[in-house]
């Protein structure tokens, strides 16, 4: 049988004879081989030992929601798809990459990170979103209170998501609260991907995440994940704060802490750790600026369609990458990717309502969570 024939009357014709023969040689019973597909698993002896392999890569991640997502969209969608042994095979290969920790990332050459030629913008992909699912519904609340992502974090393979939804339901009240310094008060959740629903970490507490809840960056952070504990900030009587914290997957009671989590602001994080001065704090254009280490003070401008189109929000640097997220609202609205290495501007999430896009790295392959409406999304970059 030649390797591109359809899989059909040819595979067919063999099918009793090389079930019996090859019953336990994939990751299933091919005994119970029903598909086309199932079939040609089972009487090609590489994909029957992809199919093994792969197996064996989901065994110890089927726990996770994530993971489970993945596998049943690469199932239906892709796998089931397929119409040939050689569409089969690179499906495989495919999902084996995906499960498949890896390698850790090179270290960011920050002198290749040089602005472009004055005049030059970077490339603007509209449609290159990744694979997206819905991880969770979020906890019942009024659909027009604040709700924001707090942070994100891997721990020891498992997925956290911190989650504040605010107890008003009026967004101008909360920023004027925060002007005149009075309390505003909300509720702290957890996602953890090994576990169905949310996990209320505080609730009714008068969070102190961070310096402001603007439109643009909420200014320095005053909560975030440390080596798997949450640490965050709660306002006391007088105007006094105290500092607390929260073992992730741990369903413990928060304690108070002497340690206190505080940060820059998103864009100033990443202008500290590499080679920007800052990005622009209006909401209608993407500028970078560099600083001395690259050549001098220099500036390049990113966006590249008109400036009524943008306005950004929530901007957030990946750890691991010379890669910015950053919301979107108006005609332009959804989640982007700006990659200061290879200078693509990209519609990552073309959903309109996604918002709070926090990065993460899963099985070392970049990935991110958002909100989506009412709903805890998740997508992950495709397969290169």
């Amino acid at each position: 049988m030649k390797r591109f024939l359809c899989l059909g009357a040819v595979l067919a014709g063999l099918l009793t004879f090389a079930l019996q023969q090859r019953a336990s040689a994939a990751g299933f019973d091919c005994r119970k081989a029903v598909t086309l597909q199932e079939q040609a698993i089972c009487t090609t002896p590489s994909l029957s030992a992809k199919d093994e392999q792969l197996n064996a890569l989901f065994r110890p991640l089927k726990k996770h929601q994530v993971f489970r997502s993945l596998g049943a969209s690469w199932l239906y969608e892709v796998r089931n798809a397929c119409q040939t042994i050689a569409c089969l095979e690179t499906a495989y290969d495919q999902q084996i990459k995906r499960l498949t920790p890896a390698p850790p990332l090179p270290k960011v050459d920050v002198h290749a990170l040089s602005p472009l030629p004055e005049g030059q913008v970077y490339m603007q992909i509209d449609d290159e979103p990744w694979e997206r699912y819905v991880l969770a519904e979020l906890p019942q609340a009024p659909a027009h209170v604040f709700k924001h992502i707090v942070d994100a974090a891997v721990v020891d393979g498992v997925l956290h998501v911190i989650l504040y939804v605010s107890n008003s339901n009026d967004r101008d009240n909360m920023y004027l609260s925060e002007r005149f310094n009075h309390q505003t008060y909300g509720t702290l959740y957890e996602y953890t991907d090994t576990r169905p629903g949310w996990h209320t970490i505080a609730d009714h507490v008068a969070f102190q995440g961070w310096e402001k809840t603007g439109f643009y960056d909420q200014g320095e952070r005053y909560a975030g994940v440390v080596d798997g504990v949450f640490y965050y900030r709660q306002r006391e009587g007088k105007g006094l704060q105290q500092a607390m914290a929260y073992t992730l997957g741990s369903g413990a009671a928060p304690q108070p802490t002497a340690q206190t989590f505080q940060v820059p602001s998103s864009t100033a994080q990443f202008a500290k750790a590499r080679i920007l001065d800052d990005i622009n704090s209006n909401n209608s254009t993407l500028t970078l600026s560099y600083d001395e280490r690259v050549g001098g003070h220099k500036t390049e401008r990113v966006m590249a369609t008109d400036a009524t189109d943008w306005s950004l929000v929530n901007p957030a640097w990946s750890e691991n990458r010379a890669v910015l997220y950053f919301d979107n609202s108006g005609a332009m609205a959804c989640v982007w990717r700006v990659d200061l290495v290879n200078k693509v501007l990209s519609k990552i999430v073309p959903e309109h309502e996604a918002v709070s896009a926090r990065p993460v790295e899963l099985l070392g392959q970049e990935a991110l969570v958002y909100l989506e409406e009412n709903r805890l999304g998740f997508a992950i970059a495709p397969v290169q």
